[in-house]
């Protein structure tokens, strides 16, 4: 035998107890990472049940649908944050305050969902504490500012927040935290977690309230009433590693998460927007109609209603992340392979034609938070959706001027 094909059969000898050993290392490999994925998904949960309060945060209500629990506690934690979050005893978030408003003391009461109520960040760093140590400087103390948000609520539940519960505190100046996906639910009859919630009908042009009280049995367990466990990964073709993948890549690398979709890696993307994000585009013209109508008659009303107390009522506008962040606006369109129909501008413009003609101030942040971001201040979370508390200074720092205006006080 030549020395070539001896040496062509000593090599065919190893190579397969080497492919094999290759195999196997792949396999062993592969099984690690899900024993690791999987792990790390129960110690996750776990952290979770264990940080669940004995009193829930929410709790069901006949008008508003759920309503923060007074004296309710609990530690919020988050890949990006870890927060203490406490309710006072009429239902607030912040200090305690009496409806009767202080001798010489001017009160703006803060409307809006999570970004008002901002469990995102301590309650020294939300919106309402950052605005009422502004105001108390510079000739507009003492004052008070009083966070009337709750996570999850639109424009209707604020509008009947405010006329239930809110004008009891006697506010000089009322400001209403406005966020995109205000206008899908202002048209839903369910929130975000599939929680019964006021609906109002749109009658001739006129919204007709809630006949009736909402059920406790309709309000479900889902969404911010939910257990932990419910919020449980589902495996992606058996395999929690490849869930978690997915999760992460389909909208921090859209073009990467497509590839391994390709290659059944990851589960492939769902093209269609949320519905909440039709506001952006120029399809469902009819729903996304009904929403700015709608929406439309909660701010005349609300704004009657605060005026009628003798009041002033300010809109800030929240923008989306990807408004103010060009590489969250670029992500997103590849996520959803958006065209030139979809507008990122296009929320805020027509909300703020619609406050021009019901005569509302209406604060615009986006170019203060553009410059911050931009300037390597993040004023989102990148994974979670809300401020930072950095974007809570920002935003309380463009509503200052307005908020000051309204409560007839020097402007700084």
């Amino acid at each position: 035998m030549s020395d070539t094909a001896e040496r062509r059969t000593r090599q065919g000898r190893t190579l397969l107890p080497n492919l094999l050993l290759a195999l196997f290392s792949l396999l062993l490999t592969a099984a690690l990472v899900e024993a690791l994925a999987r792990a790390w998904v129960e110690i996750e949960l776990a952290r979770a049940r264990a940080s669940a309060p004995e009193r829930p945060l929410s709790r069901f209500h006949p008008v508003l649908g759920w309503e923060k629990t007074p004296l309710a506690t609990q530690r919020i934690r988050r890949p990006e944050f870890d927060i203490s979050f406490s309710v006072n005893s009429r239902g607030l978030r912040g200090p305690e305050r009496d409806y009767a408003k202080p001798a010489g003391t001017r009160r703006v009461l803060i409307l809006g969902d999570s970004f008002a109520a901002g469990y995102y960040v301590e309650e020294g760093q939300t919106l309402r504490a950052v605005l009422e140590g502004m105001l108390n400087t510079g000739g507009c103390g003492p004052a008070e500012a009083i966070n009337g948000g709750t996570i999850a609520y639109s424009t209707d539940q604020e509008y009947l927040f405010y006329t239930t519960e809110g004008r009891r505190y006697a506010p000089d100046a009322v400001l209403l935290a406005f966020y995109y996906n205000d206008l899908f639910y202002n048209a839903s009859r369910t929130g975000p977690g599939g929680e019964a919630k006021p609906y109002f009908e749109l009658h001739d042009d006129a919204l007709v309230p809630p006949a009736a009280p909402l059920r406790a049995r309709d309000s479900g367990e889902a969404g911010h009433l939910a257990d932990p466990a419910a919020n449980r990964p589902k495996p992606w073709r058996g395999s929690m590693a490849l869930r978690l993948l997915s999760r992460r890549t389909v909208d921090a690398a859209p073009r990467l998460h497509a590839f391994l979709a390709g290659l059944g890696l990851v589960q492939p993307p769902a093209l269609d927007p949320p519905r909440e994000y039709w506001v952006f585009g120029l399809d469902h013209r009819r729903e996304v109609a009904d929403m700015w109508a709608r929406t439309r008659l909660l701010l005349k009303a609300l704004r009657d209603s605060v005026q009628a107390d003798g009041a002033r009522l300010v809109l800030l506008y929240v923008p989306i992340r990807f408004e103010v962040n060009e590489e969250a606006w670029e992500l997103t369109r590849q996520r959803y392979r958006w065209g030139r129909r979809w507008d990122r501008a296009r929320v805020f413009e027509r909300l703020a034609a619609i406050a021009g003609e019901l005569a509302i101030p209406i604060v615009d942040p986006r170019d203060e938070l553009r410059r911050a971001e931009l300037g390597g201040w993040p004023t989102y979370y990148t994974r979670d959706v809300h401020w930072t508390s950095h974007g809570n200074a920002v935003a309380a720092h463009a509503a200052e001027g307005k908020v000051r205006q309204a409560l007839d006080c020097a402007v700084r």
